[in-house]
Parts: C-alpha cells; sequence; structure tokens
C-alpha cells in the first residue's frame, strides 16, 4: 500500500435543488471532520413550464462540467408540492416488518393508488408498544421525469431527497446548542410556501401551500397557527424562533411583522453556521437552504434521513456469506431430489458429483479463511489510520498541504512539529516575503511569521525560516 492511499481522501457531494423558475446548487467536501464549501450557485429557469426542460437540461450539463471537484454523492431534491408527507403511529416491530407493514398501509395514507408510489419511511420516536414514523410518498412518475431529466444531463444521483426535509436538515445541523427546543421553517419560493415544524429536533409535522396573490403573511398566520394547534393538541408548546429561507424570504419587513403576530423570534436561515464558506453573498445564503441539505447527504449523519430513489437504481450490496448459504443449500435439495427420484444407483453417482462439489466448495471455503485474514489485516490498517485521525496534530495533513501550496522551486531543509506550531526553513528562488500569505491562505494555517530575518545567498535565492500554527479544529457536534 502506498503512502497516498493511508492518506484520508476527501468526500464530495453534490446537491440540486430544482423547484420553480430556479435551480439551486451547492458542492460540499469533508476532510478532517470538517465540511467546506466547493462551490454554489441560483440560475434562473424560464418563466414557461413548456421551455424549462431543454434550458434546465442544458444548466445541468454546464454545472456538471464547471464543478472544481467531481462528486461522489449527488442528491436532487423534489419539490414538496410533489411529496405527501404524513407521521404515522405504527406497532414497534423491527425495521423490516416495518417495510412489511407499511406496503399494505401506504394506501391509508396517500392520495393516489400504492402501486403508483414510490415511498420511504424513518422511525421519528419510539417505545415498547408504538413507533412514530415519517412517511413520505410521490408519485413514480414525477421521480421518474426528475431522474430521466437528469440523465439526459449526464447526471447520475445517488439519493432523491425532498426540499422540505432537506431544508430542515440544513436547520438542524447548523443549529447551536442549546436552541430553542421548537423550530419552525418557512421556505418561500415562486408564490409557494413549505412549512415545518420540529420539536427537540424531531420532526413533528409539514405543510404545503400555494400564496397566490395573497400576501404572505395574511397565508402564513393561520397555517403556522395551525402547527401550534397540533402541537398543543400533544402536549407542546409555543416557545421557540421561526427561521425563513428561499428567494421569497428577502424583506425585512416580513420578519418583523411574524415577531409582532406570532411573538417568537424570527429570523433568516442561515445554513453556513458550520461549513466553511467564503465568498457566499449573505442576501443569496438564505435561498440554498435545502440544496445545502441535499449536499450533505453522504458526508454526515442527518437527523432526517428520505431518498426516494427507486431501489433497484441504488447501488448493489453484496453479501458473500449469504450466496455461500444459497449455494449450500443448493446442494442439499440437489441431493434429495437425487436420492427420491433416480434410486439408489443414481444416488451413488449424485454423492460423487456432489463430493466433487463439495471439494470445490472446500476449497472456496479456504480462499474465505484467506481473505478473513486478508480483511483482518486491513482492519489493523484501519485502526492505524483511524488512530492517526484522532490525534490533534497530524503530520501528514501538514505535509500534505505544505507540498499543495507551497511554490515548484523551493527546497525544505526544516521541519518540525510540536503541538500547534510547525516550523520549516529552507531556500527559495525568489522573494520569501510572499510565503507568509501563502500560508496565511491555507485553511491549515495561521499567525504565519518569520523566526529569523531573510538572508539573501546568491543573486536570486534567499534562506529563511517561518513559524505557523494549525488552526484548531473545532469540536464535532452531534
Amino acid at each position: 500500500m502506498t503512502l497516498s492511499e493511508l492518506i484520508p481522501r476527501s468526500k464530495v457531494s453534490l446537491g440540486i435543488d430544482i423547484r420553480g423558475s430556479l435551480l439551486c446548487h451547492v458542492l460540499l467536501s469533508k476532510a478532517f471532520g470538517r465540511v467546506q464549501l466547493l462551490d454554489h450557485g441560483i440560475e434562473e429557469l424560464p418563466v414557461e413550464e413548456k421551455d424549462r426542460p431543454e434550458v434546465l437540461k442544458e444548466k445541468l450539463s454546464g454545472l456538471l462540467a464547471r464543478l472544481p471537484k467531481r462528486p461522489a454523492f449527488v442528491t436532487v431534491g423534489l419539490p414538496r408540492r410533489f411529496v405527501t408527507m404524513r407521521s404515522v403511529s405504527m406497532p414497534a416491530v423491527g425495521e423490516e416488518e416495518l417495510r412489511g407493514v407499511l406496503d399494505y398501509e401506504v394506501e391509508r395514507h396517500v392520495p393516489f393508488p400504492p402501486e403508483e408510489a414510490q415511498y420511504d419511511f424513518q422511525v421519528l420516536e419510539r417505545d415498547a408498544e408504538k413507533a412514530t414514523v415519517l412517511l413520505a410518498a410521490a408519485r413514480k412518475e414525477e421521480v421518474s421525469r426528475y431522474l430521466a431529466l437528469l440523465h439526459e444531463a449526464g447526471i447520475t444521483p445517488t439519493a432523491v431527497g425532498v426540499s422540505t426535509v432537506a431544508s430542515l436538515n440544513a436547520l438542524l445541523y447548523n443549529q447551536d446548542r442549546g436552541a430553542e427546543p421548537l423550530r419552525v421553517l418557512i421556505d418561500l419560493r415562486d408564490g409557494e410556501a413549505e412549512l415545518s415544524l420540529t420539536k427537540q429536533g424531531i420532526f413533528r409535522c409539514s405543510r404545503y401551500l400555494t400564496l397566490g396573490q395573497a400576501v404572505p403573511l395574511d397565508a402564513l398566520i393561520p397555517e403556522i397557527s395551525a402547527l401550534f394547534a397540533h402541537l398543543e393538541a400533544n402536549g407542546g408548546q409555543q416557545a421557540g424562533r421561526i427561521s425563513i429561507a428561499g428567494t421569497g424570504a428577502g424583506r425585512g419587513d416580513l420578519l418583523r411583522h411574524l415577531a409582532e403576530r406570532t411573538g417568537l423570534e424570527v429570523e433568516f436561515l442561515q445554513p453556513f453556521q458550520r461549513i466553511k464558506a467564503r465568498g457566499v453573498d449573505p442576501q443569496a445564503a438564505h435561498s440554498l437552504g435545502a440544496a445545502v441539505g441535499l449536499a450533505l447527504h453522504g458526508l454526515v449523519v442527518l437527523p432526517l434521513d428520505i431518498d426516494l430513489l427507486p431501489k433497484e437504481l441504488a447501488p448493489p450490496r453484496h453479501n458473500p456469506g449469504l450466496a455461500m448459504t444459497f449455494r449450500l443449500l443448493a446442494l442439499i435439495v440437489a441431493l434429495g431430489l437425487a436420492y427420491l427420484v433416480n434410486g439408489a444407483s443414481q444416488e451413488r453417482r449424485a454423492l460423487a458429483e456432489l463430493t466433487v462439489t463439495l471439494d470445490r466448495v472446500q476449497a472456496e471455503a479456504a480462499k474465505v479463511e484467506l481473505l478473513k485474514g486478508e480483511v483482518g489485516a486491513l482492519a489493523g490498517q484501519i485502526t492505524t489510520l483511524e488512530t492517526i485521525d484522532r490525534e490533534e496534530v497530524r503530520k501528514l495533513d501538514v505535509l500534505r498541504e505544505l507540498f499543495q501550496i507551497l511554490p515548484k522551486g523551493m527546497t525544505l531543509t526544516l521541519f518540525t512539529v510540536e503541538k500547534q506550531e510547525v516550523k520549516i526553513g529552507g531556500f527559495i528562488t525568489g522573494s520569501a516575503s510572499d510565503l507568509i500569505s501563502i500560508m496565511e491562505q491555507s485553511p491549515l494555517f495561521e499567525n504565519a511569521q518569520f523566526t529569523s530575518p531573510v538572508a539573501q545567498r546568491g543573486a536570486e535565492g534567499q534562506e529563511f525560516q517561518i513559524k505557523v500554527l494549525l488552526e484548531a479544529r473545532k469540536e464535532k457536534r452531534p
């Protein structure tokens, strides 16, 4: 195994939010436990529905071509208006049994035939007798339409989310510890509103409405009151905070009037609080909430995990142990049939064939044992890597960063790492003064400074010594 294989690589995920007349995308990466923004954008789409597919396909193709890194995960969000969401009470059984029950119960909770439904669920709460389940379902034709459009643009999604769920994930991922137990999220876009309510970080209910020509405040207040009524009916309370997202949220008077009418604190959604992001327009940030929530899928453990991607399109999962079990069962069945049908003479022939087959299976079993040894060795390497990753100072990380940012033609003669302090020294062709700004621009270093005067060596070179501090790693939040 080479050194490059031992160095952890960042995971990259793309979130695509297509709603109304806007295409929003966010590209995130995760390395060393930190999530960073790599790219984002908001693009307008034609207002006319008939002109939208071709323009959207062209923009998606261009988006994929100009991304700075190719994503390993691609999650597209279905608009809330296409998705039915219900909080359902079910028996407290295992997940597989629960899915079997829902296969029969889903027709009671969706407004279309169950054979046309693509659905997923998540257990929100569970006790000894019952489980509260979030059920999300969309028509298969709507899911297929989005997938076909992405396929024509050269994009293969790894998951299909829901805009409301994605916005909630962005809100809950970024909220501070000790935040208000009650959170209301309002996502406004193109005359539509998506409202969701969470308590103690757990989804409670969701509503979708078309605003039309109504003043947003006049339409939102009754819906918010209905959310509170639902909460109070289940023993809840109203103390909390409202977050507003979407392109229709950029009005300060809406925040003020909502606060006056509800008695709650009201704010714009800030989807980049825990994400290292630069160059994001604050006026556009709250419109990227859903795209951020979609891009977080695959990078972190999210409070809500709903995926409407058809199972046949999901990456296949292989189970070697199960395959071996089926093979042995097939041999037993073959032996039984040979004994019952062919009689004693053919039984001996079958036994001989079985012996040959068993020898082959034993040989394969020996290979499996060999693979177990290799798996053990790999597990030891993984443990070593995890130990390296848990260290507060990782020399491999520092070396890798230095080789990426330092200019070519420079020779290092000194490299030390002590706690949070890194010292480097060497010879550079040209001026050494630029090294300070180069080190400061790195997300890994801060407070770079020369430890001794720069010495001129020859006509074109300088000797230098620099010390720099490693940025303190932020504590991971659940």
